[in-house]
């Protein structure tokens, strides 16, 4: 949404917009308004930029090359260093290099409209450089600064301020058809124009035509990895990702060492049921942004790539089994020390919401004898996050892991009184969490409010399933429908980001059914658990036994097969 300070600029610019486009007249589309008191190219830049060493050039092989308005050398070559570093999904670097730009021409159109890119997404830490950016943008564009294809993509933006994504995506594909071949209006247009996949998983019309834009750009340009990288990424979520994991694979291969790439190999790899390939893949993500934090004194704060990969491996780590020494991984990962002063940074968000609880996910998967206990102990305690309360929501997601474990450790022990009002407690939380959602969109965590809302909704439906079958055999028959309520709400991971919840539900729903001696339906439940953790071990064990127990002896001695060549000792 735009700033209200933006957004009488922003309309008044419109008409102008429509004239750069199309070729009007200013006396046909409308002059530009009048400049307004401008602001100082400093104030575009946010602190966390500003207390960086100025970024070397990144080698980006057959990257974006293109030609920019502007006065000197410098602010070309980094201007371009931007873009192709937003292309590949780092806009911390990126804003680093258009920071210079800026500096070094002042009226650089694409500089700007560079580092409004980057700051799109509200955050307290950003904002009021992103509100100076965007004013300094939309003046620029007043005083005809730039070409018309510069002039197009300011118009994006605005269109993406005043009606969203759906706007951005119509404005970028009429920049495309009037410059034919230009390269970075055709991936803009397919990425705000993504529709993604419906609840049933199928695409929708706007993901598809997304895609064979892309796939379009791909052919006529194979070595280029920015239009693969946006394919991918846009594909991310997509139920089955095995039929892109090779292109994945050859994007690390076109580009070798840049980080982000190696995260998003190893989202594929993951959700491929390739843990081992893709606990390397974060590895080598995580050594290439921890050489770029060392080499450029940066903070885990300035960082969040860094520690979400970190986070991600550690997972792919529990997925193969290997929980030792994922524990022990995320024990470390959730110790990183927090800067209290940048709570609103991407890395101190990371740490906040998805490293400092690693640890008690871990053994809320593993679920041995006591891991519960564990558990509880691994997270932080209340008193450690009172600092933090009044600026995150992240103190939510904590207070609900811990209401839901501890519910677990009594359903463990078997005080199933205690556990239904540790379990209807998490209900509770859940709407006193429910009315924090705006404050959410406020302070830029939103997205990780909704992921942590929807985990904590998957983990009470468990849990009442798993009352259910505690109790009384009448009330067994709706342990089903809290399972199946847990699995439907269990999504694919989102925004690269490692699921929330490791345990897959819909295993659950299988062992409802081999419970009750019904071998074909937990088949069944098994097949679609694995259809979203592929090659889980604990779900493939499940199965082999469910084939048994239907008297599939072939397929119980395939399982067994893929079962023996995934554990650990056979790597």
């Amino acid at each position: 949404m735009a700033h209200h300070s933006v957004m009488p600029k922003l309309l008044a610019s419109f008409l102008f917009f429509i004239g750069c486009l199309t070729g009007l007249s200013q006396e046909e589309a409308g002059k530009p308004p009048l400049a307004t008191e401008i602001t100082f190219v400093d104030k575009c830049i946010p602190e966390s930029v500003k207390n960086l060493r100025p970024p070397p050039p990144f080698p980006f092989h057959k990257g974006l090359v293109t030609a920019v308005t502007t006065v000197n050398e410098l602010a070309q070559l980094h201007t371009v260093q931007g873009l192709n570093h937003l292309h590949g999904g780092w806009e911390f670097e990126a804003s680093r290099h258009f920071a210079i730009a800026m500096r070094e021409d002042p009226e650089c159109l694409m500089a700007h409209w560079g580092m409004v890119m980057c700051l799109l997404s509200p955050s307290p830490e950003t904002d009021e450089a992103r509100i100076a950016a965007t004013d300094r943008l939309l003046h620029l564009i007043s005083e005809g600064k730039g070409t018309d294809l510069e002039r197009g993509f300011a118009y994006g933006i605005v269109k993406y301020l005043e009606e969203g994504p759906a706007g951005a995506a119509k404005a970028y594909r009429q920049v495309a058809d009037k410059f034919p071949g230009e390269i970075q209006s055709e991936i803009f247009a397919a990425l705000f124009g993504r529709g993604g996949y419906d609840d049933l998983g199928s695409i929708t019309p706007t993901q598809e035509s997304s895609e064979q834009r892309l796939q379009t750009l791909i052919e006529k340009n194979p070595d280029n990895a920015l239009p693969l990288h946006a394919l991918l990424l846009i594909r991310a979520e997509a139920p089955d990702l095995r039929p892109s994991l090779e292109l994945a694979r050859r994007l690390t291969q076109l580009v070798p060492d840049y980080a982000p790439y190696f995260h998003l190999l190893g989202h594929y790899e993951w959700r491929c049921g390739e843990h081992a390939k893709a606990a390397s893949a974060f590895g080598r993500a995580v050594t290439l942004f921890s050489t770029w934090m060392k080499e450029n004194k940066a903070a885990p704060a300035d960082c969040g790539e860094w520690v979400r990969s970190e986070c991600y491996r550690v997972v792919a780590l529990a997925s193969k089994g290997d929980f030792d020494n994922a524990l022990a991984a995320a024990e470390k990962i959730s110790n990183t020390s927090v800067d209290p002063k940048r709570l609103a940074a991407s890395g101190t968000r990371q740490i906040l919401w998805e490293a400092q609880t690693l640890p008690a996910r871990i053994l809320l998967r593993r679920s041995d004898k006591g891991d519960p206990a564990k558990a509880l102990a691994a997270l932080p305690s209340p008193e450690a996050g009172k600092d933090i309360r009044a600026r995150s929501l992240s103190y939510w997601w904590v207070d609900g892991l811990r209401i839901a474990i501890e519910a677990q450790r009594l359903l463990d022990t078997g005080v199933l009184d205690e556990a239904s009002k540790t379990i209807e407690a998490i209900s509770f939380h859940g709407q006193a969490m429910a009315k924090r959602q705006t404050m959410g969109a406020v302070i830029g965590e939103r997205s990780q409010w909704i992921r942590s809302f929807r985990a904590l909704e998957v983990l009470a439906s468990e849990l009442r399933g798993r009352l259910a079958l505690a109790g009384p055999p009448a009330g067994h028959g709706s342990a089903f429908n809290w399972f199946r309520a847990a699995a439907d709400r269990q999504k694919p991971t989102s925004m690269l980001s490692p699921p929330a919840i490791l345990t897959p539900m819909a295993m659950r729903l299988g062992d409802y059914y081999l419970a009750r001696n019904q071998p074909t339906e937990a088949i069944a439940a098994y097949n679609e658990a694995l259809a979203n953790f592929p090659n889980d071990l604990e779900t493939l064990e499940r199965l082999q036994k469910a084939y048994s127990a239907g008297n599939q002896t072939e397929k119980a001695a395939e399982t067994d097969a893929i079962i023996k060549s995934l554990a650990p000792e056979a790597e």
